[in-house]
């Protein structure tokens, strides 16, 4: 048993569990809770976690499982003025929203929203899109701190507690246990290998993202299924995943007479990366699960999202979010945006019809 206090942690190294297959350099399972995180797993050797020395142990192959304590009182501080911190009141029962890959983009704009408008907020996430930037040499134009930086200074500002469970949900164990833990009334899922490129660099990121991306939401679809059947799911897809079709994209789906008969269908979609496929297959045993066990499920097949700045990012420089401008992560409205901040000229990608 190990223990967390602000953004280190003593913890217990454990590499007798076999890891899902990955590529090369890609992470196994890690374990980690701000609260009582109980684990079978055999205790051994101590130090200190920081990223520094996160990265190295995902590299060797460990399971790292930690446990953690919540913040002391005497370092809060009172929430920055001129910014509202909605209260609640004692007696009301905070929802309570599981954020997956809440470490990620998207998922650390969301996370800090749901938590300032007073939902009890999780995230989930295990890490590995740092480890992409070390693998690939790249990092955000942008600086962001650590994950236990960013939520201690959450916690300062605000005096608001997000917890952090560090692991991947291709592990059932690991997330049943978190489900156990935590308990949520929704799961917010942006935890995927997000990348088309990515995706298209070679055979073992292809394996990488296509296992990553379906297996992790089949596991959260099992995790609803066996521990919340109450949850509700929001998952983020990408309206690549319908494709370039020539017609109107429908609202999910579409009406077809052909040879004189009438039925409304799924919309066809056409992935054009193995990073798009994923999705699709994300959509489809989400539609499944949702006639067959009667899960809740919202699935999003949303545009480009862009951004660095909302208003709770905006509190303090730890709080910063990421800003890729890379040919892998970076999207061309972000790189458009850099390269004319430059004097670059705008690089068109393929026909430039695509807007």
């Amino acid at each position: 048993m190990a223990h967390l206090v602000l953004t280190s942690s003593s913890l217990n190294l454990s590499n007798t569990t076999k890891p899902f297959s990955t590529p090369s350099n890609h992470p196994s399972t890690i374990g980690h809770t701000m609260f009582t995180f109980r684990t079978p797993k055999p205790q051994l050797n101590k130090l200190v976690l920081h990223e520094q020395t996160l990265l190295p142990l995902l590299r060797r192959g460990f399971t790292v499982f930690a446990t953690t304590l919540p913040v002391s009182q005497d370092t809060q501080t009172q929430p920055t003025s001129g910014f509202n911190f909605n209260s609640v009141e004692p007696s009301t029962k905070k929802k309570r929203v599981m954020v997956i890959g809440g470490d990620g983009y998207c998922g650390w704009a969301t996370a800090l929203h749901l938590s300032n408008k007073n939902y009890e907020v999780a995230i989930v996430d295990s890490l590995v899109r740092r480890l992409f930037d070390h693998q690939l040499s790249l990092e955000s134009l942008t600086p962001i701190a650590s994950i236990h930086n960013r939520i201690s200074r959450w916690k300062s500002v605000t005096g608001k507690t997000i917890q952090l469970y560090i692991g991947d949900v291709c592990d059932f164990e690991f997330l049943s246990e978190t489900f156990e833990s935590f308990k949520p009334d929704s799961v917010v899922h942006f935890g995927e290998q997000r990348s088309a490129p990515y995706s298209m660099i070679d055979r073992s990121r292809a394996v990488f993202t296509q296992k990553n991306n379906v297996i992790g939401t089949l596991n959260v679809l099992f995790a609803i299924k066996e521990y919340r059947e109450d949850c509700h799911l929001v998952k983020l897809g990408t309206m690549g995943e319908y494709g370039t079709p020539n017609i109107d994209i429908e609202e999910g789906y579409l009406t077809v007479t052909h040879n004189g008969r009438t039925d409304t269908l799924p919309y066809p979609k056409q992935g054009s990366s193995f990073y798009h496929l994923s999705k699709v297959h994300d959509s489809n045993n989400i539609a499944f699960t949702c006639k067959a066990w009667g899960i809740r499920a919202t699935d999003l097949n949303q545009g480009v999202v862009y951004g660095v700045r909302t208003d709770e990012t905006e509190l303090h420089e730890d709080l910063c979010n990421r800003l890729d401008y890379d040919g892998v992560f970076g999207t061309a409205l972000n790189r458009f945006c850099v390269q004319a901040a430059v004097g670059h000229p705008l690089t068109v990608y393929g026909k430039g019809g695509q807007v």
